[in-house]
């Protein structure tokens, strides 16, 4: 029987000590990045051509080389010992020289060069300018190598101060911005205009728009240049109109490039938003979402353009069109920026309001709210209460409020924060502590009066208001909210809904319970976009009837709202199983709404039907989400209006 020769044994015996100097000095060269060419190994080492050739083979031989031509791994981690600190930088001097003067230098050779910390204004710039050709997260490494070798041009560290914001790193953007503009005397002023754009982004996405809106104003028409209209609807949605209005007019010569037209559009449909007509603003805006061709490089912006478009869209109940936007934006975000978790969260906000509560939730909690700033944390919060207020979940409402409270103390009100603070206003008044967001209350209604009460924006914070003297038990407060809404009905169809809403909870708070006004109006919010708000009118007004009949209608109403509608894109979202007609609870569930009525306590209605407490209590919770029910007052009403408890009522007369 033949035996196999052993194998033998690896070429990568040979400890690296047994190297002469030229083998050593060229595995520093392949450490530094550079490939094992004896032609650029012979000048850099000034050593003969055949000299190179000749080490290099060797090296290959003896296993420190791969078929690559790469440094194997273990000699890797020991060479820079070996060699040490001294001659691995006078090797990547000598490198760097070479390449620079030959116009060959590499980015793997520059980048290995630069961790050895040789200072080089060629190295820089070259690693400055391969930075602005990468993504963000590429580009903030880059910038910060080429900063530890050289000193960063003002153009660089804007540059360096984009791709951090851009990555979420909005501490270093600043800072990098604030440097340029603390030395604005010997600033260009397109310089001086990236730094403001950068730091009012900075501060935007930190919920403090007044202070972008100030650093617009500081820098002034005048050197604000091509990010004219980028100003403009900061100023805009801070409530700075006239402002706003001079800077868009000082703006007509910038370059037409699709960028500057993009832009100019997302100001001029915010200005039409508070001066002119809805349909004209999201024209304007979902117009400049489809101009074709896309800047070269990433920019920051104080917010995107399709976040704009959407709230525009849900501030006047066009919840199709704000699908539409965000699917889109969504198709084109990179994965975690900034931009990508804003559209996640309008899109899951849109969701809520369309009454498909499970898919709001699932987007939600998909969402890595760790890495968010404020601006975003408000709408997280808001969503929370939200959600909350709507399942009836009341330990979940006073959970999400009290982790809302740090976001709340330190935001200040703008235009594109009004439905988060709205949420978050009337949940105050369910858990009473109204006074704790007062303040940002009165902010808010304040702006939308500077801005001449525009409709578009007004109605949706005077809706809130509508509720929330509903909730307090003043309807003396509503009267002034639904006042305001008769005014907006004139140029809008969104607020007019909303009006007539306003005015059937003022009957139904009054006692007068007109199934048909009640009917029309919660339909009305329904087509609006607002069935959950719609379900609601109609299942206050159940509660208030004293005709059983009425009553049952006004349910049926509220549980055909409360029933999510198809999303935009014609899938089917999520529901919440609930009976078709009234009384169609399952048997079980009969006997315990019997039991429950009559008002039997869990335990005793356990005891009646052999089983547990606990048991009875999930058979209530499932009754509830059936329902629809947010309270256990209202559960109850429910059910006696579904004819439970009437058995029992008879038999004792």
């Amino acid at each position: 029987m033949s035996t196999r020769p052993p194998s033998p044994a690896p070429a990568t015996h040979r400890d690296l000590a047994s190297l002469d100097a030229s083998q050593l000095s060229v595995l520093g060269l392949l450490l530094l990045g550079n490939d094992p060419d004896e032609i650029v190994v012979a000048a850099v080492l000034d050593i003969e051509p055949d000299s190179a050739r000749s080490a290099i083979e060797v090296l290959r031989a003896d296993g420190f080389v791969d078929e690559r031509d790469t440094l194997v791994e273990p000699h890797r981690r020991r060479l820079a010992g070996v060699l040490g600190e001294k001659r691995v930088h006078a090797l990547a001097r000598r490198l760097l020289t070479h390449h620079v003067a030959a116009g060959t230098l590499t980015l793997p050779v520059a980048r290995a060069v630069a961790k050895t910390g040789v200072r080089s204004s060629e190295l820089s710039e070259f690693l400055c300018s391969r930075a602005q050709l990468a993504d963000p997260s590429e580009a903030v490494s880059l910038y910060g190598d080429a900063e530890r070798v050289g000193r960063l041009d003002d153009a660089a560290v804007l540059g360096y101060a984009e791709a951090c914001a851009l990555s979420g790193d909005l501490d270093t953007a600043v800072g990098l911005a604030d440097s340029v503009l603390e030395r604005s005397a010997s600033v260009s002023d397109a310089d001086l205009a990236a730094a403001v754009r950068v730091s009012a982004a900075g501060a935007a996405y930190c919920g403090m728009i007044d202070r972008s809106a100030e650093l617009y104003a500081w820098l002034g028409p005048n050197r604000v240049g091509s990010d004219a209209s980028v100003a403009a609807s900061v100023l805009v949605v801070a409530g700075r109109l006239d402002e706003a209005q001079s800077v868009l007019a000082a703006s007509a010569g910038a370059p037409p490039t699709a960028t500057t037209a993009g832009a100019a559009l997302v100001a001029t449909g915010l200005v039409h938003s508070v001066t002119g007509s809805a349909n004209a603003a999201l024209n304007s805006l979902t117009r400049a979402l489809s101009l074709p061709g896309r800047a070269a490089r990433p920019r920051v912006l104080p917010d995107s353009p399709a976040a704009i478009t959407a709230l525009a869209a849900l501030h006047c109940g066009e919840l199709a069109h704000a699908e539409a936007v965000l699917a889109r934006a969504r198709e084109r975000d990179r994965p975690g920026s900034v931009t990508a978790n804003r559209h996640h969260l309008l899109t899951a906000w849109t969701s809520m309001v369309r009454g498909d509560l499970p898919s709001a939730q699932a987007r939600l909690d998909s969402l890595d709210v760790d890495t968010m700033h404020q601006r975003d944390l408000l709408f997280v919060h808001g969503l929370r209460v939200g959600l909350a207020r709507r399942t009836g979940d009341n330990a979940a409402l006073l959970q999400a409020w009290a982790g809302a409270q740090g976001v709340l103390a330190e935001y200040s009100v703008d235009l594109l924060s009004l439905l988060p603070l709205g949420e978050l206003w009337l949940t105050s008044i369910r858990v009473g502590e109204a006074a704790r967001i007062t303040h940002l209350v009165e902010d808010a209604q304040s702006l939308v009066r500077t801005l001449g009460e525009p409709a578009m924006w007004a109605s949706a914070l005077h809706w809130y208001g509508v509720q929330a003297s509903i909730l307090a038990e003043c309807p003396a407060d509503l009267i002034p909210h639904a006042r305001a809404l008769g005014e907006a009905s004139k140029v809008s169809a969104y607020a007019a809904g909303l009006a007539g809403a306003g005015r059937a909870w003022l009957r139904v708070l009054q006692g007068d319970i007109d199934v048909a006004a009640v009917e029309d109006a919660a339909r009305t919010l329904d087509r609006i976009g607002l069935p959950w708000d719609g379900a609601r009118l109609a299942g206050e007004a159940a509660l208030r009837a004293s005709d059983t009949r009425v009553a049952t209608a006004l349910l049926q109403v509220a549980r055909t709202l409360r029933q999510p509608a198809a999303t935009a894109t014609g899938a089917e979202p999520a529901t919440v199983a609930g009976p078709s007609a009234p009384g169609t609870l399952t048997d079980r569930e009969a006997e315990v709404a019997e039991l429950l009525v009559q008002g039997l306590t869990y335990r005793e209605i356990g005891s009646r039907l052999y089983i547990s407490a606990k048991t009875i209590e999930h058979h209530v919770a499932r009754i509830r989400r059936r329902l629809g029910a947010e309270s256990r007052s209202e559960l109850l009403s429910m059910l006696r209006a579904m004819g439970h408890g009437t058995t029992s009522d008879t038999a004792r007369s």
